[in-house]
């Protein structure tokens, strides 16, 4: 495949969606990012669409060969369509199908935290683990798995919803799925969300809620991230009770899929070690040695860019 081949990769998230052109190396030339509304799906098509026009104009002789879709939730069979997103209005609406019309090229989605783990496995620093795991961490908990370098699917694109495992008794708060004393409702960024905001209004004038007043709204996952990483031990301590939950989730999938590597990506992976190291204590507490012995735990190497990296690596390895 001559490097010269790109792909248009675009991760949707709950509040905004990046798209860029991607080489067939794994590099992100030319990206956009569109913030999106209440819209309607031929609305948000049509955002897509120009956002695509805008880069292939800004880059007339790249050779595109499609367009890969990362869809936060259950992908349909035909890769064309999903549902259980956090975007309502794209549920059971054929995305790719629409996108791929529109261009003349072929289109695929993938789940996004599928997607973030081809791009880990195809272009990260861990890429010649044979089974690497990865724990996608931010508003939800995406997992996926990758041998020799493709994506190990049991339904709905991954994992089915490795992060609604279920973790404690049916007395807990809900995760934004429904689901009651899952792994999501306990060490998501949106549980997180609730965590400080609880938190805040016990403690008013903590660091925490002085930031998040300081900025105007309610303190949220990222107000943590950064008062740890400030070095606020309330913060920290939250930090490393989500980690600890990771970890029970991570010494589970370790039993069942034996991953080579676990890393761990998404957005609250920006705090670093002081979420990976409980976890890793954690998982190697809860689990049984002989699977997690020769184990590897670290952190994702794409960033935030893993998951459109992927996104558009589905092109790459299945057209």
């Amino acid at each position: 495949m001559s490097q010269q081949d790109f792909a248009i990769g675009i991760d949707i998230g709950g509040g905004s969606t990046k798209i860029g052109l991607v080489s067939s190396g794994g590099e992100v030339v030319e990206r956009r990012r569109i913030v999106l509304g209440n819209d309607e799906a031929d609305a948000i098509v049509g955002q897509y669409a120009h956002a695509i026009r805008d880069i292939a104009a800004a880059h007339p002789h790249a050779r595109l060969r499609g367009i890969g879709i990362g869809f936060p939730g259950r992908i349909h069979p035909d890769n064309l369509s999903g549902d259980l997103g956090n975007i309502p209005k794209l549920d059971d609406f054929p995305l790719a199908e629409r996108i791929g019309g529109l261009f003349g090229l072929p289109a695929r989605m993938e789940n996004d935290g599928t997607a973030a783990g081809l791009a880990e496995a195809m272009f990260g620093k861990d890429k010649n683990a044979r089974r690497l795991l990865l724990i996608a961490a931010g508003t939800g908990i995406g997992v996926a798995l990758t041998v020799d370098g493709k994506p190990f699917i049991t339904s709905g694109g991954g994992l089915g919803n490795a992060g609604q495992l279920i973790m404690h008794g049916s007395d807990g708060r809900p995760c934004r799925q429904g689901c009651v004393g899952c792994l999501e409702s306990l060490a998501s960024g949106d549980a997180l969300n609730g965590i400080a905001q609880r938190y805040c209004d016990e403690v008013p004038q903590s660091p925490l809620a002085i930031r998040a007043r300081d900025f105007g709204r309610e303190a949220d996952a990222s107000d943590v991230v950064v008062a740890a990483l400030e070095g606020d031990p309330a913060a920290k301590a939250m930090l490393a009770d989500v980690g600890r939950w990771l970890g029970r989730g991570a010494a589970t999938w370790a039993q069942i899929f034996a991953p080579d590597v676990i890393l761990l990506g998404g957005g609250l992976s920006a705090a670093g070690d002081l979420l990976l190291q409980p976890l890793e204590r954690e998982a190697r507490m809860c689990g049984l040695d002989m699977y997690l012995r020769n184990v590897r735990f670290s952190l994702a190497s794409l960033g935030n860019d893993a998951g459109m990296i992927g996104a558009a690596a589905q092109i790459f390895l299945n057209t």
